[in-house]
Parts: C-alpha cells; structure tokens; sequence
C-alpha cells in the first residue's frame, strides 16, 4: 500500500496521464475526502492553491477560498481551472452550504464554459438531505442544528437551498423536486436539458437519488457542470469507474489526533480518544478566539511534536487544521489512497521533513464517539 516517487502517476511511461478530472474543493478536508473516493485505480494528488497541479488521471486542488472574501474566492476558482484543466470538472462544495458557493459556482459556469450548473449539497451516508428544498441534518432543518452558530454557513431564516443561494448567486435558479429525481433517466435527462442556462438545485434523500442525478447529467452532451458533496462525488466516481470505497488502515498503534474543529462531534471524539490513551492535541473551546490563529498554534504544536518523537499515523480533523499543518510542514502535495469510512481520507503527505508521512483527514462535523479509537482498533486487528 505504501508508495512513493514518480510511480504514483507515471507507472511504466513517463508520459503524463490525460486528466480526466480535476476536483476543485474550498478547503484542504473537502478536497481530500472526495479526492480519496476517486482513487480506485491511481492515487490522487491534492495540491494547495497556488501550487502547481500535479499531473494525474484524477486529481484535487483546495483553492483556500473557505475563509476569503467572495470576489477573492470567485477569481481563485476560475484561476484554478485554467491551471488544471480536465475533461470534467467537479465542484465539491460543503454538505452545509458553508463558504462562497454562489460567487464560486457563477464564477465556474462562465469559466468552464458550462451550459448549465447541476448542484445537490446531499450526502445521505452522514445524514445530510435536500426534501422539498430543505438541507436537513439527520432529518433537521439545518436552521435548528449546532451549525446555526456557525460563522461559515450563509446567514438564512431557513434551510431553503434556495433562499440560501439567491441572494448570492447571480444566475438564474431551478429546483429539480424528488418525484422529477426518480422519473426515471430519459425524464431527467430532458429536464436537464430544459434547463440548461440555470443552476439547478436538485433534492436527494438517498444515495440512488444522487446515481440518478448523475447518470442523468452524463447522458447529456454538453454535461452540467457538477456541483456537490461527496455524496455527489460517490456517484460521479462509480460512473467513471473510479470509485473506492473503503481502504485499510496501516496496522500501526503510534496515533497522533491533532484535533482543530470546535464541532461537539468532534469533542466527543477527543474525549473519548484521550480516555483510550491516545495522543491528542486539541484547541481551545472558547468562542472569542480567532480560529485561524488557533489553527496556526496548533499546526506548529504538532510540528513540535512530529519532530521529537515518532507517530505512525496523524489524524486531523477540521480544515483550518489540516492546512495549517500542510504549512507548517511545508509540504507539496498529499497522495490520496481511499477513505477507510465514509467523509474520511487517508493518504501519504509529501514534505521534505516527513516525505512519507500517513495521514487521516476529517471534517469536524460528523463521526461517532469512538471514531478514532475503532479505527485505530480495527487497524491492529
């Protein structure tokens, strides 16, 4: 499973491969929880904005635009196509609408030059659905969840995709309801098609709801323009034959948790994973503290520690986390092999210091309790 060098992407040829796929993603956890589903035949290399692309079948690029300003992020998502052209281009975008999703999606329609956007924020294996319009989180309106506090999500009076979107996204907007999702492919195919010049939003509540959805935009030529979680990205990668949906652990007891999300799920993890006896290194709970700043020290705090004794495996959650410690390792790239659960990532990080360094990525917002203490578990199995 380890693999390192050129061979990840030039096998037998130093040829580059033909790029079939870029992923573009705001933040460096979104980038590699959907670049690591792509990666049933190839690793997939995840760069950091403004670094170059790496060439690969399949690859990902964080552009960073999670925190920026709209216009900033808008710019750096058209850049960031014109430096690593694909046949297909797919927008990952968080399940929760967090970030600059209207500026970045109007600034790709004209940049890819797509004759329609098709966008579904579902993923149903962690509990996120689009019904009648509504971004439900375990069946709640997202209004009515911890995320309602968060900074990052779009000021709403309600989880209506579409009130969320319109007031920021200067392109005409539809809804692609669930009976029209399972009207079968010929039915959405031709409503797609209709409505070609739109952003579409599409409902989903299952995973055969976003197969659909997908299988629909491929039967059409030219294809929308993808945009979604990895929900989306699921389905996209089993349509491509791409798609890999579980990979082993390295069979290592050495854990390093570098904990940066304030999320309660992941507070519960932390908790739980300290009373097991791993090393965790986690932030501050209060609410006043720039979570940059606090991302930044906790980045150089497991640099600190990497550099004075040895861990097997880094385990990071939250993204402000995970590209503060890319920095601060000064690292080039992180090689993507699968997810070993669903939303997780695990790959080799590329840095001089660490140029073999595994690591596990997570977003704050999900997993149970014991998350890393089973999968550490299963791992030694």
């Amino acid at each position: 499973m380890r693999m390192t060098g050129s061979s990840l992407y030039y096998a037998n040829s130093m040829t580059p491969p033909r790029a079939v796929l870029t992923i573009l993603a705001d933040d460096l956890t979104g980038a590699c929880d959907t670049g690591a589903l792509f990666a049933a035949k190839h690793p997939v290399p995840v760069t950091v904005w403004p670094r170059t692309p790496v060439p690969a079948a399949a690859r990902a690029v964080d552009t960073e635009t999670r925190t920026v300003d709209g216009p900033t992020a808008a710019q750096r998502a058209a850049a960031a196509v014109a430096a690593a052209p694909a046949e297909r281009i797919f927008k990952k975008i968080d399940s929760t609408l967090r970030g600059h999703v209207g500026p970045e999606v109007d600034a790709l329609f004209g940049a890819t030059g797509a004759t329609g956007v098709l966008l579904s924020p579902a993923f149903p294996a962690r509990g996120r659905t689009v019904v009648e319009r509504m971004l439900m989180i375990d069946g709640v309106p997202i209004m009515e969840t911890a995320f309602r506090r968060d900074p990052e999500l779009p000021r709403s009076d309600s989880g209506n995709v579409i009130d969320i979107l319109r007031p920021v996204l200067d392109r005409p907007l539809a809804w692609i309801p669930l009976d029209q999702v399972r009207a079968g492919l010929n039915a959405l195919s031709a409503r797609l098609v209709r409505l070609r010049g739109t952003v579409a939003i599409a409902d989903a509540e299952t995973d055969a709801d976003l197969t659909a959805l997908v299988d629909a935009a491929l039967a059409i030529e030219p294809s929308p323009l993808l945009v979604g979680s990895a929900g989306l990205a699921r389905a996209l990668a089993a349509r491509l034959g791409l798609l890999i949906e579980h990979v082993p652990l390295p069979s290592v007891g050495r854990w390093l948790i570098v904990a940066g999300s304030r999320h309660p799920a992941t507070r519960r993890q932390v908790e739980t994973a300290r009373a097991a006896g791993l090393r965790v290194l986690t932030t501050s709970d209060r609410d006043d503290v720039d979570r940059r700043t606090v991302a930044a020290q906790l980045a150089a705090e497991a640099r600190r520690a990497l550099d004075q004794e040895r861990f097997d495996l880094v385990a990071v959650t939250g993204g402000d986390t995970a590209i503060r410690l890319f920095e601060a390792l000064g690292a080039e790239r992180f090689d993507l092999v699968g997810p070993p659960a669903p939303g997780l990532a695990f790959g080799w990080l590329r840095s001089p210091s660490h140029p073999d360094l595994a690591v596990l990525t997570k977003a704050g917002s999900f997993g149970a309790p014991d998350l890393f203490v089973s999968l550490r578990d299963e791992a030694l199995a």
